[in-house]
């Protein structure tokens, strides 16, 4: 499949563990970097602001967004079915809520979709090469956070994904 003319992708940050960014016009746009190897905090550095990211919660996970060197939630992404899936609503401060969810079958793309039903952001691809196009202006509120929220999203599901598949097949080889 040919790329989109306006497509980007989220490469590895040189010299930066567990880092990916967006570039536009030769600068960081958007930076996603987990912080620990086991675990799930991450944190967003943009021209827009700094963030921090970790998914809370086990019967009913949930990802909470604070801006950085804050105590305060400034967000929550809550799934939409209690398995993490790749679906759910984003509500931020204010009140301005996005719907994520997926756009072609497979869990392979994604967009985070505002309140009037249009598209701002695509996600084509997992973790190791995702790509991303830019639906709204780049200046809209929060799209570098949204950018590095779907990154996450897509990143936390392929973990999931991989641990239910080594449950499940431990479960197989003990039967």
């Amino acid at each position: 499949m040919k790329p989109q003319a306006n497509e980007l992708v989220w490469q590895k940050v040189p010299g930066v563990k567990r880092a990916r960014e967006i570039v536009i016009d030769g600068a960081s746009w958007s930076r996603l970097r987990r912080m620990k190897v086991f675990g799930s905090l991450a944190s967003v550095e943009s021209k827009g602001g700094s963030w921090t990211l970790k998914r809370v919660g086990f019967f009913r996970p949930r990802v909470s967004i604070r801006k950085a060197d804050s105590h305060e939630t400034f967000g929550v992404f809550t799934p939409s079915f209690t398995w993490f899936g790749m679906a759910g609503i984003l509500e931020l401060d204010g009140g301005l809520t996005y719907r994520w969810t997926a756009t072609r079958s497979f869990g392979r793309e994604h967009a985070f979709i505002d309140q009037s039903a249009v598209p701002l952001l695509h996600f084509r691809g997992g973790s190791g090469k995702c790509r991303m196009t830019i639906d709204a202006p780049h200046d809209a509120p929060h799209l570098p956070l949204l950018a590095a929220l779907g990154l996450y999203l897509i990143q936390i599901n392929e973990e999931d994904s991989a641990l239910m598949g080594a449950v499940a097949g431990a479960a197989a080889a003990g039967a």
